[in-house]
């Protein structure tokens, strides 16, 4: 992650090194520089975690004599160049990537000293495609790497199109969640109005809530006992805000970021999420175990998950008249809203492992070994 603390793309990555740590493996990180808490990286360190902080600019002195030194002596930013690896000689390099190639320099140098590595793609989309020799680049680390994992196919199949080559080592790896795996919660209260929660970073070039407000300004919205809790942190809170009042919604509240998940759905009767790009997001699998249906867009690995109609509803595109369409259809069905929760539920429980992390960690460990 970049400019952020800790987010999605870190849960599995953060969540393996702890089960490796407690099996007596050696773990490092290398991770950016980030302002604000640091919580996860501090349970990291207590753990026994060697953490390498990779930050942007060099230090105050270091920038003060690159004002004087040639280009060939100028002082790097820490870990900027991850020499640390080179003294730690890996068993195996873990590359998280938020998208499909922003670990494509780390894999290469990989590559370059004969480190075995495997990857991680948390995200892709249709919309960001690489450069001819950027292509070229992912096409030999791919077929280098010992392991490519992918929270979704879409996310594996639309990462092999974009490079115009198959991904042999390709493997499906589940996040990890925060709700329990085997009992959904009972069903909230619903004779008041019904509640539906938007759970995710407030950016809407990815996460869609401009969509959401848009659908809610229509008037039939504007009249219905329905009211929208956005979750999450993000910087486009004020513009969402703004937006909202801009187009006069009124029913919705914010109510910041929560660490316990299970909390939103004991109020909440439904997930809505009007994603423009996805991985395969973590909030639908722990709305969907605790017992609650789905309005989402049929983006990146959502389908395979959400059965439109069965366990939820999904818009067939990030546009607002489709979305408007999947709102009006769920609001029609609302009474079965229940019953659609409990089959997502049982959905998911036999897509994805109890825990997700130790089953990862444990791949990890076969391939260090292989």
């Amino acid at each position: 992650m970049y400019g952020e603390t800790w987010g999605g793309s870190e849960q599995l990555w953060g969540a393996a090194a702890h089960v490796l740590l407690k099996a007596e493996h050696r773990v490092a990180a290398g991770v950016n520089h980030w302002p604000g808490p640091r919580r996860e990286w501090d349970a990291l360190q207590a753990a026994g975690c060697e953490l390498h902080i990779r930050e942007y600019f060099p230090r105050l002195p270091g920038r003060l004599l690159n004002r004087f030194l040639s280009t060939a002596q100028k002082i790097p930013a820490p870990n900027a160049t991850h020499d640390w690896l080179k003294n730690f000689q890996p068993d195996l390099v873990v590359v998280c990537q938020a998208w499909t190639d922003d670990g494509l320099e780390i894999m290469e140098m990989c590559r370059c000293h004969q480190w075995k590595f495997a990857s991680i793609v948390q995200a892709a989309s249709e919309y960001q495609w690489p450069d001819d020799a950027r292509a070229l680049r992912l096409r030999e680390v791919y077929q280098a790497v010992c392991g490519a994992f992918f929270v979704s196919r879409h996310n594996w199949h639309l990462t092999e199109k974009q490079i115009a080559d198959p991904i042999a080592r390709g493997e499906i790896a589940w996040n990890p969640f925060s709700v329990d795996h085997q009992k959904p919660l009972s069903w909230p209260d619903e004779n008041q109005s019904f509640k539906l929660a938007c759970v995710g970073r407030l950016q809407p070039d990815a996460k869609g809530q401009d969509i959401l407000l848009q659908v809610l300004a229509q008037d039939r919205w504007r009249q219905r006992p329905l009211t929208v809790t956005f979750f999450g942190k993000g910087v486009n809170r004020q513009q969402i805000e703004r937006l909202a009042a801009m187009l006069g919604v009124k029913k919705i509240q914010f109510g910041g970021f929560v660490s316990g998940v299970s909390g939103i759905w004991k109020d909440h009767h439904a997930l809505v999420l009007p994603s423009r790009k996805e991985g395969l997001p973590i909030v639908l699998l722990e709305a969907s175990l605790c017992g609650r249906p789905a309005i989402c867009n049929r983006t990146a690995g959502v389908p395979e998950v959400l059965d439109d109609g069965v366990t939820g509803f999904l818009s067939a595109a990030p546009e607002v008249d489709l979305f408007a369409e999947a709102m009006e259809r769920a609001w029609e069905n609302r009474s079965h809203w229940r019953e659609m929760g409990l089959r997502a539920a049982e959905k998911v429980r036999a897509l994805v492992p109890e825990k997700p992390a130790e089953t990862f960690a444990a791949r990890l460990a076969q391939l260090a070994s292989m």
